[in-house]
C-alpha cells in the first residue's frame, strides 16, 4: 500500500534515509520540524509504502523555491533493501513525477549517494547524470586550531541571529557550483533550516569583520556521535584570507569537544577551492554524492 506520510512515520523515515545514506545526518525531530515547516508553495509530497505492517519505502518531492528557474523541482525515492525489485520505487516515483507535473514542474533534481545499483534504477527511469563530487569523512578530534588574521574574530553560531549570517550566505550560495542556481535565497526559508533539530549552533561558527558583520561561516549538523557539514562560504570581498579555513577548523573541532567522532561532507568536482581546504584539513574519500536530473 502507498499513501502519504503521517507524523507517525517519522522515525520510519529516518531509518531509510540513513540506510540510503548513512552519512546523512537525520532524525524523526529533524523530519517532523521540517514537514510542519516547509512553505506551501513548495507543494511537497510526501509518500511511504507499506508491505507486511512495516513502512519500506519513502518518497518525497517538491517544487524548488530557491531559484528563480522557471519548472525547477526535486525528488527523492529508496525503498528497503529486502524490498526491492517489486516496482515500489518505481510507483513511488510515478505518483511523485505526476504531482510535480500538476504543479508546474519542467524539470526535476535528485540528490543521492551513489551505488551501481541506484544509477542503474535511475537511468532506467530515464535520469541522467548531471553532477557529482567526492563524499569525504574526517575524525575532528585531529583537527589544528583555527587562526585569523588580524582584524577578525571567531565566535559559535548560538551568538549570531539568521538576520545577521543571512547575507554571507545568500552571497556564497550565488556562488555554489549547482545544475541550478541558489537565486531565490529568502529569509523565511533560511531561518526554517537554521532552526532544524540537527543544526548544531555551538559547533557551527561565524567570522566577524572589525564591524561585527558576519563575512564567512561554517554550519555543523549533528546526531549523537555523527555530524555532517552543512554550508561554508565567505563573502566575496574577504576570500583568499583562510577565513573559511577558520571557521571549519572551530566547527569540527567544538564537534569533537561535544562528542563528534565522524564529520562527513562533499562537493562538486567544479568546486576546487573548497576541495582544497578538505584535502588539508584531512577529509579522505569514502564514497560519492551525485545529482541526477530528469526533463519532465
Amino acid at each position: 500500500m502507498i499513501r502519504e506520510a503521517t507524523d507517525d512515520d517519522a522515525p520510519a523515515l529516518a531509518r531509510l534515509a540513513l540506510a540510503a545514506d548513512d552519512a546523512r545526518v537525520i532524525s524523526p525531530e529533524a523530519i517532523l520540524h521540517m514537514r510542519r515547516s516547509r512553505p506551501e508553495r513548495a507543494r511537497t509530497l510526501e509518500l511511504v509504502a507499506e508491505a507486511d505492517g512495516a513502512v519500506v519505502g519513502l518518497g518525497i518531492a517538491g517544487l524548488n523555491v530557491w531559484t528563480t528557474t522557471e519548472g525547477a523541482s526535486w525528488g527523492f525515492v529508496t525503498v528497503d533493501a529486502a524490498y526491492r525489485r517489486r516496482g515500489i520505487g518505481d510507483e513511488l516515483g510515478r505518483r511523485l513525477l505526476d504531482h510535480l507535473r500538476e504543479h508546474g514542474a519542467t524539470k526535476s533534481q535528485c540528490f543521492f549517494r551513489w551505488t551501481e545499483e541506484g544509477e542503474r534504477w535511475a537511468t532506467a527511469q530515464g535520469w541522467t547524470k548531471l553532477l557529482g563530487g567526492p563524499l569525504i569523512a574526517l575524525d575532528p578530534r585531529r583537527v589544528p586550531e583555527p587562526s585569523l588574521p588580524e582584524g577578525y574574530r571567531l565566535v559559535p553560531m548560538s551568538e549570531v541571529t539568521p538576520e545577521a549570517a543571512f547575507e554571507a550566505v545568500r552571497e556564497s550560495a550565488l556562488d555554489e557550483p549547482t545544475p541550478t542556481p541558489h537565486d531565490a535565497f529568502d529569509l523565511d526559508d533560511f531561518v526554517r533550516e537554521w532552526d532544524e533539530p540537527t543544526n548544531d549552533h555551538e559547533s557551527s561558527s561565524a567570522v566577524l569583520d572589525e564591524d561585527g558583520r558576519v563575512v564567512a561561516f561554517s554550519f555543523i549538523l549533528t546526531a549523537g556521535d555523527r555530524a555532517s557539514h552543512g554550508f561554508t562560504g565567505t563573502m566575496r570581498e574577504h576570500r583568499g584570507r583562510g577565513l573559511a579555513t577558520a571557521a571549519k577548523r572551530r566547527a569540527l573541532r567544538t564537534a569533537a569537544e561535544r562528542g563528534v567522532t565522524r564529520v562527513t561532507t562533499s562537493n562538486a568536482e567544479e568546486n576546487a577551492v573548497m576541495r582544497g581546504i578538505n584535502r588539508k584539513l584531512g577529509f579522505e574519500p569514502i564514497g560519492e554524492h551525485v545529482i541526477f536530473g530528469k526533463d519532465l
